[in-house]
Parts: C-alpha cells; structure tokens; sequence
C-alpha cells in the first residue's frame, strides 16, 4: 500500500528509510487509518528488534496531500529473501537449527514488547522479518497491528480477514479477534518454514489454506527432517494449536523455550507434539457453488486466491457426502455462513466445498504415480485385511472350533451406529466415539457395544448443546466389556456470549475453566464477562497505565492457568497515564506499574527534561559530564542502560551530559 525510499536526514547526518502511501489509496479514509495507525503503532515501541519511526506526518505533492512515514534504515534482506536463497537448491534442508531458533527467538523479543505495550502484529510472516548482515534480526510492517481488545477488532469481526492464509491463525481465519497468541500461531508457522523450507499448510487457494488451519492438525517438523530434536517439534506443536489457550501464554515464554533447546536443555515443561505423518497429507481443492449441487464435484472452481474474506460469524457444517476425484478421495462439504441463530445452522449463505483429501502433486505424470502407488497400495491393504479377517473369522471352523467364536453383529449396528459394534478382544474394547451424539443416542450406541453410560453435565456453547463434548475412556483406551463410559452432555452456552463476549464462554474440562481474558475490556465488559465465565470478580482499585486507556481492566490475577467455576480474579483498572507524560516526555510513564519496566530513552533529551522522565518513570539519575563537540551543553549524550532495556522498579539510570566542546 505504500512506496519505501532511501533518504538522507540532513539533520542528523544519517540514512532513513521514508514509506509514502500511494496517492490512489490515499483517496481511501481507511488505509489513511491503518497508515496512521502503524506510524502511532511503531512509534511508541523502543526495541532494538524492530524498525524504529523517527517522524511521520503530510506533505502536499503533485497527486494531493501524501501521508509519509520516516523510519530506520535496515541494511539487508528480508528472511523470506534468506530462506528462498537457502532452500532453493534443497528444499528439506532449510536453515540450520541454531540460525532459525536465534532469528525465531529474537522476533518473539521484539513481539513481547509489542504485545506488553498492548498491540499484536497480527502478520509475522519471513517477508515482515529483516537480517541484517551483522545479523540483527528487525521486525517490520506494522501495518495492520491492533490494539488488544480494542474496537478497532471489528474489522476482523465483520468478516475482512487481515494477514497473509499461510500464516494466519485459525481464530483469525474464522473472523474472531486476534490477540498476542494469534502472534504467535505465525511464529509457529514461520519457524516451521525455517527449519523444514515448507509451511506447515498450504494449498491452491486461500479458502483450502484457511480451511486446513482450522480443521486440520500440523505435521511435525522432524517428519520432514529427521535430524530435528523432539522438542522442537514440541515447541511447534503447541504453538500451533487450535485452541489459543493451548498455546505459550507470552511471547517471553515460547522464546525462553527456543533458547533452551539451542543450549541443549529440557523443556521446562512436558509439552505433547501432534504426530501426523506428512506423508499424504490433505489436499484441500476448495470450490464455492450452489448448495443444491449441479456442479461436477471433481472441477468445482477455486475461489480467488487473493481473497481474504470469511462469514464474520462464522460457519457451521450442514452436510458431508464422500466421492472420489481421480482416483483420490474427496469429500463435499455443504457449509453455511453468517451469524449462527438459535439453531445452530445459521442464517446466512450456504455454500459447498470440495475437499480433495488426496496429495499435492506438481505434474500430471507425478499425479498419474502417486493415483498408481495408491491404487497399488489399497489393493495390497485390502488383500492383507481380507487374509487376516479370514483367519480370524476361519479359525473356528478350520482349526476345529480353536480360536475366537463368532460374533453375530447387532441389528442396530447401522447408519449412525455403524462403529458402535467394535470388535472384542480378550474382554475388551476400544469404547466407540460418542462425541456429538445427544444423550439417548450415546446410551443406544452404548448398549450396542456392551457398555454403561454415567451422564454428566458440562457447559459449553449454544452450538453443541444436549450434546456429548468428551468422554472417558477415550476411543484409543481399552475397556472391558460391561464397563462403564463417562460422557458429559453440554447444556448450552449463555446467550449474552456474543461478539468480544464470546471468549467468556469457556468450556469446562475436569471441573475447571481457562482463567477468561479480561485485560483491555471496560469495567462493564469485565462485570459481565465474569458473569458469563462464573467466576468471582474482585475490583482491587486503579494502577496508573499509560498504555491502558483509563477505564479499563489494566492488571489482572490469575492472568493465565485455568481455575474452578466460582473462583475469584482480581483486575485493576487503569485510571490513564501520568499528565506529565506528554510532549518531550511523552512515553516516558511507559511500564511504571510493571514488574520489570523498561528503561526510558533519554539520549537527545536535555538534562532537565531527562530529570522529569526519570521522576514520571519512578527511576533515578546518576549524572556525568562529558565533553562532546556535537551535541550542545546540556544535551544527554548516552546512557546506561540502554533505553529500552528492562530493569528494576527504582533502578538507577546513569547518564552522561554534554558540557561542550
């Protein structure tokens, strides 16, 4: 949206890079917004991983009044520049261990202070990434940052999906808000590229992308390079989870992870990998045509790849119909868009898609070999089962009645009971999947397999009410026969779980619930918001926030974990920033009630106005003079530490000033 020039700050003696937004878009109120708001975005983040902005502001040129950007000069190349240069002769090999984990964990750096000074990027992507030839790594392109839980989400919520399909999130790719773990979702995908040289999804067109991240589970790295540690295949296992509570709570953490695996550490908890083979995994060959078909299943037309739009309140499958496309299995999948009503089914477009569950081949002729190995591979299958099913069933008759006696399937055993019937070895049995089924569906099912349900209840969404949302035993443990399955049966969600509301509603597991997100909302929000989740709310008072507007929930405890129904959270409300902090001193009340705030940067500052930012920040001064024959008497020429730099509440800055030549 916008053209980068080389210039000269003829001020300060330095190169800068100058963006300018094209004149046709300037036309357009709101990429003049998210041009704005990326300047005010990156202005106020003091970080050495990412590009700073040194000034923004309007000129009038030739086309109208022209919106500018003035930010640091990076010399290099941008990551996704790095990996195509490295993986083009190998795709596999991608870059080595240590290189993606150091440049991984140096943008979570960078997003960690994004996401404490409340803005999530919402585009990591290798092309947002710079690396520079001394090997610093700069985040950039913060064109589309959001203020976490900010008004500003309902882009996203009516439906205009921001960010690039290889790297999105699956809250992002269903329309819902983002927050700091839909960051690091795009960490997860973009760390899987660096250490594979392949995403972890990819497809033929922007809804098959979309559609893999939200249905289906990631491969693991080591699936396709071996020599990769399981723990990296654990960290990228839980960075891509579907859920975001599953995910790092902080950006902090998921780079504290990356460096003990570079030094050769344990993890510092057990964190489960998702093993999918890579082998054969899903193609999705999405199609949009009308829901009463007419369409060939088999050349349903892509939607435009450049699209990047989902229903804003959602989708919900109506129907599955299984065919094959080329020899591949495929499936029809009938979905409808729109904000779901009481039914469940939604009240807006319905649509077909056709997901070709087959391999991604590049050629026809590669196409024609993996249909042929496949065609060769189910006929030796099932020539290996029909061997073993007949020797099961045989060995009574051809062994004189040694071996299993036979098994006279249930009646029942048909349509949706189909898989109710399992096979029974030695007294036992894998318990059949009652997820999704109602309550009398579960005990009939049960009955077919020789089980007793115990019936519990749980909360959940108004989707899946009065019906099983998890069980145990689970499909994969044994049970015996005559034994008992627990199931729990949702009895619905609250109806006032709506819009920012509907991440109140949380799903109890084990008699507990993640701890709700309430940082960012209104007091309002918060009060109802708890209500919603079923915990207690206690109101500490206010804390002094700069970066919370005042009004809102600035600190709360428990922030992360999961706690019991009825258990209490604390928030604090932000009562705004310091009314000094403003002008010269502007940011100088940046993290003054966090536990490791950062250091302000007080170079360029006269003396005095460094004395005020200090006393506004909660830190003291230790002051040197220093002759310096560029900046003039007074001027602050450097400091320790660093601005930017964390350190202890009430920490002591030390400070050299310009005395003159």
């Amino acid at each position: 949206m916008a053209s980068v020039y080389r210039a000269r700050d003829t001020v300060l003696g330095r190169t800068v890079a100058v963006k300018t937004l094209h004149a046709d878009l300037a036309r357009d109120p709101s990429f003049r917004a998210r041009f704005r708001r990326e300047a005010q975005a990156v202005a106020a983040l003091n970080h050495p991983n990412i590009v700073a902005v040194h000034d923004s502001g309007e000129d009038d040129g030739a086309d109208g009044t022209v919106q500018f950007i003035v930010m640091e000069y990076v010399e290099g190349r941008s990551l996704r520049e790095l990996v195509r240069d490295r993986t083009a002769p190998a795709p596999a090999s991608a870059l080595p261990l240590d290189l993606a984990l150091s440049v991984t964990a140096s943008v979570l750096d960078a997003l960690e202070c994004s996401h404490r000074r409340g803005l999530v990027h919402r585009d990591i992507k290798p092309a947002n990434v710079m690396f520079t030839a001394d090997g610093t790594v700069k985040v950039m392109d913060f064109g589309i940052a959001r203020a976490l839980q900010s008004d500003a989400t309902a882009m996203t919520r009516t439906g205009t999906v921001l960010g690039t399909p290889q790297y999105l999130s699956p809250e992002q790719a269903l329309g819902r808000p983002a927050d700091a773990r839909s960051d690091l979702y795009s960490v997860g995908c973009m760390l899987f590229e660096l250490l594979t040289g392949s995403l972890p999804f990819d497809g033929e067109s922007t809804m098959s992308v979309l559609y893999q991240h939200v249905q289906q589970p990631p491969p693991a790295p080591s699936s396709l390079d071996p020599s990769l540690p399981p723990a990296v295949d654990a960290v990228v296992a839980r960075a891509l989870r579907k859920d975001p509570a599953e995910r790092y709570p902080s950006a902090g953490s998921m780079a504290e992870e990356l460096r003990r695996i570079a030094a050769g550490e344990p993890l510092a908890e057990p964190t489960p990998t998702v093993v999918t083979p890579v082998h054969d995994a899903p193609t999705v060959t999405a199609g949009t045509v009308p829901a009463d078909g007419g369409a060939d299943p088999g050349h349903a037309e892509a939607p435009d790849a450049t699209t990047g739009t989902t229903a804003g309140g959602g989708t919900s499958t109506v129907g599955r119909e299984s065919f094959t496309v080329d020899g591949d299995p495929a499936e029809r999948i009938t979905m409808r868009t729109g904000t779901p009503g009481d039914d469940g089914r939604g009240d807006g477009r319905t649509f077909t898609t056709t997901v070709r569950l087959g391999t991604h081949p590049r050629s026809a002729d590669a196409r024609r070999t993996v249909r042929n190995l496949r065609i060769f591979t189910g006929l030796a299958f099932s020539v290996i089962v029909l061997l073993i099913a007949g020797a099961g069933f045989g060995a009574p008759y051809l062994f004189g009645g040694v071996g299993h006696a036979s098994h006279t399937p249930d009646p029942r055993a048909t349509g949706p009971y189909l898989w109710c019937d399992p096979d029974v070895s030695n007294g036992h049995l894998n318990p059949p999947s009652f997820t999704g089924m109602s309550a009398d569906e579960a005990r009939t099912c049960a009955e077919i397999a020789g089980l007793r349900i115990d019936q519990k209840t749980t909360t959940g969404t108004k989707y899946d009410k009065d019906t099983v949302t998890r069980q145990e035993p689970s499909t994969t443990q044994s049970v015996g026969r005559g034994g008992t399955v627990t199931v729990w049966v949702s009895t619905g969600g609250d109806p006032r779980a709506k819009g920012d509301l509907a991440t109140c509603e949380l799903e109890e597991q084990h008699g507990r619930i993640p701890v709700p997100w309430l940082k960012g909302r209104t007091v309002a929000e918060t009060r109802l918001c708890a209500d919603i989740a079923r915990v207690t709310l206690r109101e500490a008072g206010t804390v002094q926030d700069a970066l919370v507007p005042a009004g809102q929930v600035a600190k709360q405890e428990p922030a992360e974990g999961n706690v019991a129904r009825g258990d209490t959270v604390t928030v604090w409300i932000s009562s705004g920033g310091d009314p000094r902090a403003v002008g010269a001193l502007s940011g100088c009340d940046f993290y003054t009630t966090s536990d490791r705030p950062q250091a302000p940067r007080l170079e360029f500052m006269t003396v005095e106005n460094a004395r005020s930012c200090a006393e506004i920040a909660g830190l003291k001064l230790e002051e040197h003079a220093v002759a310096d024959g560029i900046r003039s008497g007074g001027q602050i020429v450097r400091q320790e530490p660093s601005g930017g730099a964390h350190v202890d509440p009430g920490a002591t800055l030390k400070i050299w000033v310009s005395s003159g030549p």
